[in-house]
Order: C-alpha cells, then sequence, then structure tokens
C-alpha cells in the first residue's frame, strides 16, 4: 500500500472514530452521564428555558468544531492537525472529570483511553506526512498522475485543480520546477526553474536557436508571459537593454548605444581608405532597401491594425488588409488564395508572436 493510501485510510478512520465517539459521549451525557449526576434531565431542560439555550448552544458548538475537523481532513489543510489536537485535549478532561466523581468509571476510562489513541495518531508519521506532502496554490491543489505511451514507457504528469479529478493524487511540489500562471484560463501550472532567468513584468525571456536557410544557425531572444512552444528561458545577455513595442506594448530587446561602436572599429575606420569606400557602398544599399517595395508576402496575423474592423484574424500583406475572419483555418485559406494568384509566400503568426510558413510557391517549371 502506498504512502498516500496509508495516510488515507488512517484519516478515514479517525473520522469514523472520532464522529462514534463524540455520538456516544453525548449519548450517555443525557441518558447517565454527568448530567444526570449533577441531578439534571432532559426533562428538567425542557422546563428551564435558560439551561435548554445553553446546552443548544454548548452542543452547536461541539457539532461546528467536528464539521470543521472532517472538513479539514477532506482537504487536506494544514490547521487541522492542531485544531483536532487542541479539541481532543478539551474533549479528554470530561471523562477524567467522571473518573474523579467516580460515574461509570469503566465507560470513561474507554472513552479516555480512545481519546488518546486519537491523540497519538495525530502526532505519528502517516498523519503528519497526510497533511504535509501536499502543494497548494489558492484554490487549487497539485496532483500527479502516471501514463502509458504508446511506446510503452511510463511518464508521470503534474497538473492543478480546484475539484477532485477522476484521476490522480495530491502531491508535493517536485524539485526544479515552479508556478506558472496561464493568461488565458489564468490557471496555475509547472514549469522548469531557471535560475538567473530575467523576468519583465509578467514577461520571460527566451531564447531559442534556429537554422537560416544558408546553415547557418542564429540564438534568437524573445519574451513572452506564457510557456511558448519552443525555446528555453534565460538571462539578459551581455550588451542589451529591454524596449517597448509602442504598438503591442510588447518588451523585445535592443542593443545598448555604443555597443556596436568598439576601439577597434575606430581604428579601422579612421585608418583605412577601404573602410570609406565600403561604408558608402553601406549607405547606398541602404537607400536602395529603402526604395525597393516590400517582399512579395501575405500575412495571416491575430493583431489588425488600430482602426479596422477587429476580427480574431485578419489577410494582410505590408500596406493592405484583405480581409478578416473569425478562424485561423478561414484566414490560411483566404491567405493561400490570394498568395496562388501573386504567386506570393504566407507568413502565420505563432502564439509567441514568431511567424512560421504557411505557404510558398512551387517554382515554375522551365
Amino acid at each position: 500500500m502506498s504512502e498516500f493510501r496509508k495516510g488515507t485510510v488512517g484519516a478515514v478512520v479517525f473520522l469514523l472514530t472520532l464522529v462514534g465517539v463524540e455520538i456516544y459521549f453525548f449519548y450517555s451525557f443525557l441518558t447517565h452521564g454527568l448530567l444526570v449526576k449533577y441531578g439534571y434531565s432532559v426533562n428538567i431542560l425542557y422546563y428551564n428555558l435558560s439551561y435548554l439555550l445553553v446546552f443548544l448552544f454548548l452542543l452547536t458548538i461541539v457539532s461546528v468544531v467536528i464539521a470543521a475537523i472532517v472538513y479539514g481532513f477532506v482537504k487536506r489543510r494544514s490547521w487541522t492537525r492542531k485544531f483536532s489536537l487542541f479539541f481532543l485535549i478539551w474533549a479528554m478532561l470530561w471523562p477524567m472529570w467522571g473518573i474523579l466523581v467516580w460515574n461509570y468509571v469503566i465507560e470513561q476510562v474507554i472513552l479516555l483511553v480512545v481519546y488518546a489513541l486519537l491523540i497519538l495518531y495525530l502526532l505519528s508519521s502517516f498523519a503528519r506526512e497526510y497533511f504535509r506532502n501536499i502543494f497548494r496554490y489558492g484554490k487549487y491543489t497539485l496532483y500527479r498522475r502516471e501514463v502509458v505511451l504508446k511506446s510503452g514507457k511510463k511518464l508521470t504528469i503534474y497538473f492543478f485543480s480546484e475539484h477532485k479529478p477522476k484521476s490522480g493524487v495530491p502531491c508535493a511540489m517536485p524539485e526544479g520546477y515552479t508556478v506558472g500562471i496561464n493568461p488565458r484560463s489564468n490557471m496555475p501550472y509547472l514549469e522548469k526553474y531557471y535560475p538567473g532567468v530575467y523576468k519583465y513584468g509578467r514577461y520571460t525571456l527566451y531564447k531559442k536557436r534556429v537554422t537560416l536557410e544558408s546553415g547557418k544557425t542564429l540564438t534568437i531572444y524573445f519574451f513572452s508571459d506564457h510557456k511558448p512552444k519552443s525555446g528555453t528561458p534565460t538571462g539578459m545577455p551581455d550588451g542589451y537593454v529591454v524596449g517597448i513595442n509602442p504598438r503591442s506594448k510588447m518588451p523585445y530587446l535592443k542593443k545598448k548605444r555604443g555597443f556596436r561602436r568598439s576601439s577597434s572599429e575606430k581604428v579601422v575606420i579612421e585608418s583605412s581608405d577601404k573602410a570609406a569606400d565600403s561604408r558608402n557602398n553601406r549607405s547606398e544599399k541602404n537607400m536602395g532597401e529603402k526604395n525597393r517595395k516590400p517582399s512579395n508576402v501575405i500575412y495571416v496575423v491575430n493583431k489588425p491594425q488600430p482602426g479596422h474592423v477587429r476580427g480574431d484574424w485578419a489577410v494582410r500583406s505590408h500596406g493592405k488588409i484583405f480581409s478578416h475572419h473569425r478562424t485561423k483555418q478561414a484566414a490560411i485559406k483566404e491567405a493561400r488564395k490570394i498568395a496562388k494568384e501573386r504567386e506570393a509566400t504566407v507568413m502565420v503568426q505563432n502564439t509567441d508572436g514568431t511567424f512560421g510558413m504557411g505557404f510558398k510557391p512551387r517554382a515554375k517549371k522551365r
């Protein structure tokens, strides 16, 4: 039997014993216990309204206390152990009182022994593990579940739930993880903890290595407020600062002023005639790029420009919005149709703000 099942069985036995003992105690208290010992009875309580109100008040308090203990055990609240210990110590005073006044001594001794056993259970390692080995985040509890993949490999998954799920057991926070919040559903989830990760507000800095068509490998940095499909959290690279996009209000990295201009570059520019020629060539090239028309690309984006009719997805080029669509699939279909007519490429926006290839025209047969 697992530790979790042992703790659960022990908690159920504790609650059943506690509720049963309290029911029997009140039965004996009203029929032949301390109430009768001091000359009172149920009939006297009915005739004396003040005694009846006090008795009902005490009964209500005890009922609320037992209900709180049951609730705490079911929800596995950490305060329940201390609260239950305090209640049991208070409850032990009644059988001790019965023994002192010599009223049904054997019965009072049995009650005293049962209360002592319940206290020993609360002080045991099983009860401590039952309440301690659980991670909670607000109203959510962390669960784990083992799943078997098609390859036969077993995988342990962790998830948060507000209610008890159909499968899975409550568990502690695994090492090397921290809690993240999904911005759409506001649900917590586990993500790997990377020391030294740079955060800007609710955004985390990620890095990803991409391979260009030329075969060159490039490392790109981007911010995201949720876990992207690819990329790992990272720290701030040297020579960069955070900038804010005025349209999307998203942070991005930009090089510090003067970071490119090292002392060696200044020497080369000032001492070489070829450097001056290359500088003029670069300026002419930049002027040509400014005058050149934008590349033949059709974009599928989910954030149209302000002032237009907003849809969930928009099909646009560099200077024109063609249509708006409520679904991503409909927007991609329309974009491919336009791209075939113009022999253009379709780029689709991902959830992390980057773009992926959606369609590329085939080369014409010669």
